[in-house]
């Protein structure tokens, strides 16, 4: 257990707060899309690690938590994993080597040369401070342990244009999220840079990759968006980034199996800490 835990509930981000509450009902489809879509590539770049028997893990901002049990699988029987998250009411129970708590990775304690693996996917990004927790990310490693990060980039969706009209609409809120996220502190073209920020943090063997999916409405990754649109639609309304129209067309098409659409792409970037 982190020594001086305080248990606290508190916002992810500075002012305004993390845009997507995860206490609220359309997290449950975020998470579940975030997994069905971004866990087998998520479990590839961890194995590379080699993590196995007695690693000691932390699963940063665990969400549904899939994650953090597939490591408590990998590192049975005498192996533990932390997850730890500011919302905990995803979490599922009952693996006798992984643990729950919350912890705001801005402003609680982290120990420092603690583990053998720790993994942030989708958590950074929001952070204004990220370039500071991560640091203090790296600093919490043990000697040959390592640091995976993963979180969305812009980069594809910056650089082409929708190919349907309907594919337009949909890039449109999704762009209007962008531009709310950037009003909380987040930043959706930071993730390109990882691999360099990782090597600024003393990391070594650092390297990365990039992926965009496919996909069409109606299935998890587009319930992904649907669910942030659902989420942040009445924030951005009031800011005048979108309107009702726009947003309720929008979830309509991602529900759609005829629309075509591509994931924002999810950078992985991985480094190891000197022995």
């Amino acid at each position: 257990m982190f020594c001086g835990f305080q248990v606290r509930r508190c916002e992810l981000v500075t002012e305004g707060g993390y845009l997507f509450d995860s206490a609220a009902p359309p997290a449950g489809q975020r998470f579940y899309g975030l997994e069905a879509t971004f866990d087998d590539a998520t479990f590839r770049h961890l194995a590379a690690t080699g993590v196995g028997v007695g690693w000691s893990c932390w699963e940063v901002g665990a969400g549904g938590g899939s994650v953090a049990l597939w490591l408590a699988k990998q590192v049975m029987p005498d192996g533990s994993v932390l997850a730890t998250d500011l919302e905990l009411g995803w979490m599922p129970t009952g693996s006798v080597n992984l643990r729950v708590e919350r912890h705001d990775v801005t402003s609680d304690l982290v120990p420092e040369g603690a583990y053998d693996l720790i993994h942030a996917r989708l958590v950074l990004v929001h952070l204004p401070e990220r370039d500071r927790v991560l640091a203090t990310l790296a600093a919490a490693l043990r000697p040959g342990g390592w640091l995976v990060v993963e979180d969305f980039d812009s980069a594809f969706a910056d650089a082409t244009y929708a190919a349907t009209a309907d594919e337009a609409v949909v890039r449109y809120a999704e762009h209007a999220v962008r531009r709310m996220l950037a009003l909380r502190g987040a930043d959706t073209t930071y993730a390109r840079t990882l691999p360099h920020r990782l090597e600024r943090a003393g990391l070594c063997q650092v390297g990365g990759e990039g992926r965009v999916v496919f996909t069409h409405g109606g299935s998890a990754a587009a319930g992904v968006v649907a669910a942030n649109l659902r989420q942040a639609g009445e924030q951005m309304q009031t800011t005048g980034l979108v309107t009702g129209e726009e947003i309720s067309r929008a979830i309509s098409l991602l529900e759609d199996p005829a629309l075509l659409l591509a994931t924002p792409t999810m950078i992985s970037a991985w480094g190891r800490k000197r022995l």
